[in-house]
């Protein structure tokens, strides 16, 4: 089966992630298959997304630093997603392994620096 060209990744990639107006939220999981209760989502924001890269895979990421709330209970994030609200909604991408896991306690905030929020095309 024949792929996308690149030029087509980045438009899809723009149009379902766009660089303005956004509403997509990154929850946490500590298997890989659920969400965890003890972190809620975090808001990527209006216009944090940068525009697709012209590479393939084409790549969306985060322009600028993203933190959560503080975390109300304890656990090991493995996993990201990102869904289309901040509670129930759509999830938009598959459950994707950090690079490295983090032990978060109770109070503890995660941070996703500039460029490490990263969806591409499968």
């Amino acid at each position: 089966m024949a792929g996308l060209t690149t030029a087509e990744s980045q438009a899809t990639l723009d149009a379902r992630f766009p660089t303005s107006g956004a509403t997509d939220y990154v929850a946490y999981s500590t298997n890989g298959s659920s969400e965890f209760g003890g972190l809620a989502r975090t808001a990527v924001g209006a216009t944090n997304w940068a525009a697709a890269t012209s590479a393939d895979p084409s790549v969306k990421a985060n322009t600028a630093g993203i933190t959560s709330a503080a975390a109300s209970s304890g656990g090991t994030v493995t996993h990201f997603a990102i869904f289309s609200a901040s509670s129930g909604g759509t999830q938009r991408t598959d459950w994707t392994a950090l690079s490295s896991s983090r032990t978060v306690a109770t109070g503890d905030t995660l941070t996703w620096a500039a460029g490490a929020l990263q969806v591409t095309l499968t």
